[in-house]
């Protein structure tokens, strides 16, 4: 459920569409051969809370990478991304939080990326 909210956040944002492909935006694992700049999300885990009734909620932590041949336009893509993403909510879900990030340039693909840490609570299954 979460990935399908993320995906659906990234592509509704024409801003990050001019910077990104939306056929680039991939959950896990990028296809062979895809051009840059390309994003890549994953759920990282679920907290899952209970009471004597059942199910509370969900935190889940999730994080959104980006790569690029350019560090400008990777630094581009990250702002957008933060801002497509940071404080929104649905009915399922409380805001959308940064929880960290990270950044490097991997030597054998000779490209720039970016990892944003996001923390949601999921409140309806």
């Amino acid at each position: 459920m979460i990935g399908s909210i993320i995906v659906s956040l990234l592509k509704a944002n024409n801003d990050l569409l001019a910077l990104v492909n939306e056929n680039s935006i991939f959950p896990y694992v990028a296809e062979e051969n895809t051009n840059l700049p390309l994003i890549i999300y994953a759920i990282d885990d679920i907290d899952v809370s209970y009471s004597k009734d059942g199910w509370v909620k969900d935190l889940c932590n999730f994080h959104v990478m980006s790569f690029s041949e350019n560090y400008d336009d990777l630094q581009l893509i990250v702002a957008e991304i933060r801002s497509v993403l940071e404080l929104k909510y649905t009915s399922d879900t409380k805001r959308i939080i940064v929880t960290g990030m990270q950044e490097g340039f991997n030597l054998n693909e000779q490209v720039f990326l970016n990892k944003l840490n996001f923390a949601v609570e999921i409140i309806n299954l």
